[in-house]
């Protein structure tokens, strides 16, 4: 079964432009330059570039450990302020001689009042009901600061360490896309906002049968840009993170959301989630562990409950896949599908499509009103500890499901970069702190 990229149609001028500016170099996109790759992939780690546009490069870091395959991709331009937008994936072996390529992107960063205090984002759109005030469109960043991977160890365990910085991140925030179906990529804009920093960090080692995905999220505080309208608030808001996963099995697999069957194209309802996990052939293959709490950093810095919860599609705005919210992601899942030989084993494939994912999740932070956020969940994988003789052939299912990392490790809302942006003077450097 073939799933094709939906076409976009978002009335917005924003929108428009950026389609246009998708089809002029849509033929980059699939063009030798995406194929190739200065990725070293028989080296056990390594950080460096790839480029992936005319103007834009993909910051990467690779781990080759015992079997399993790490990627990270964060887009950077060396000649514009930077798009915001990563990507984190991993490939193993399952105790069922399967192989599995698991992966995650942050789709959509969605403001919300949490007016029934269940600390969930609650929408159905097709009834015309959400608790969603605005999206917050993720446009460029001043400065990007990379973290190389670094190997150490930890009590016998080697660990894997990088991450990068996005310091001030110019946003929108866009009005909640209710009535129109604008989806995450129009609208119109109630500000411009900026976003001190964006910081990801991750921590990734091996212990037994099992990968442990240690991220570590950091959102700063949120400014509005003069001129700002005074009605306009984030007092008493929440902020959630909504994830969209891919990945590709060579055998079936199960989606289990709090030991029951869990589909996002078929459930109606959003419901809180405290654990989820992906069997394939009747062995666990990948476990998020849903329990942590994030800090607010208020003076001094206040520990709360993190929320999350699976989300159905009627939960996200009419066209939400479609429009400037999702030219970025997509080009990074195009140049994850073709490179797919390399990075997991497994063959380039055609069906790597975001909108069909069986698991979406949303994490939300109820307590927020614009101040910086500090997250550090953890995501594991179980594996088997050999590479296959030979490569397997045409997976005979395609998985999509949310996976590993997590994060603002992926933020993915990105858009066009303004070319006919006034030149800036230089802006302060990003935060300059080693990886945790």
């Amino acid at each position: 079964m073939h799933f094709g990229l939906p076409a976009s149609k978002s009335l917005s001028t924003i929108a428009i432009t950026v389609m246009l500016l998708a089809m002029i170099v849509s033929a980059f996109v699939h063009a030798p330059v995406l194929a190739q790759s200065s990725v070293d992939f028989s080296k056990e780690y390594s950080s460096g570039d790839v480029q992936v546009f005319p103007t834009t490069q993909a910051w990467y870091t690779w781990i080759n450990i015992n079997g399993t395959h790490t990627i990270f991709l964060a887009l950077h331009s060396t000649q514009y302020p930077s798009p915001v937008s990563a990507f984190v994936g991993e490939s193993y072996n399952t105790s069922t001689n399967s192989r599995v390529f698991v992966a995650n992107s942050l789709y959509a960063i969605e403001v919300y009042n949490d007016t029934n205090h269940n600390g969930l984002l609650d929408a159905n759109y097709p009834a015309g009901q959400t608790e969603l005030t605005y999206t917050i469109l993720l446009n460029a960043s001043q400065t990007f600061t990379p973290y190389p991977v670094s190997k150490t160890s930890i009590n016998g365990v080697e660990h894997y360490r990088w991450g990068i910085t996005y310091g001030s991140v110019q946003a929108n925030l866009m009005n909640s896309p209710l009535i129109y179906g604008y989806g995450y990529g129009g609208g119109t804009s109630a500000s411009n906002i900026n976003i001190d920093h964006l910081s990801m960090f991750y921590d990734y080692s091996l212990v037994g049968n099992a990968t442990y995905l240690k991220t570590s999220y950091e959102i700063g505080n949120v400014t509005f840009v003069p001129p700002a309208l005074p009605s306009i608030t984030l007092k008493g808001l929440s902020l959630s993170l909504m994830h969209i996963a891919l990945a590709v099995s060579s055998t079936p697999y199960t989606v289990t959301a709090n030991a029951s069957p869990y589909d996002s194209q078929t459930s109606q309802t959003s419901s809180q989630l405290n654990v989820a996990r992906v069997d394939v052939g009747n062995s666990l293959a990948y476990e998020f562990r849903f329990n942590d709490n994030y800090t607010l950093q208020t003076n001094p810095p206040v520990s709360y409950r993190t929320v999350y919860a699976a989300a159905p599609k009627n939960s996200l705005p009419t066209n939400a896949f479609q429009g400037q919210g999702a030219l970025q992601l997509i080009r990074v899942q195009d140049y994850v599908r073709d490179s797919l030989p390399n990075i997991a084993g497994l063959p380039a494939t055609q069906y790597l499509n975001y909108s069909m994912s069986n698991l979406i999740y949303r994490i939300s932070y109820p307590t927020w009103g614009g101040i910086g956020i500090k997250h550090d969940p953890t995501y594991v994988g179980f594996f088997v500890p050999s590479l296959p003789s030979t490569s397997p052939g045409f997976p005979t299912i395609i998985i999509y499901l949310a996976g590993a990392v997590a994060a603002v490790a992926a933020t993915t809302a990105v858009v066009v970069i303004k070319r006919t942006r006034k030149t800036r003077t230089e802006s302060r450097k990003g935060a300059n702190l080693p990886p945790p």
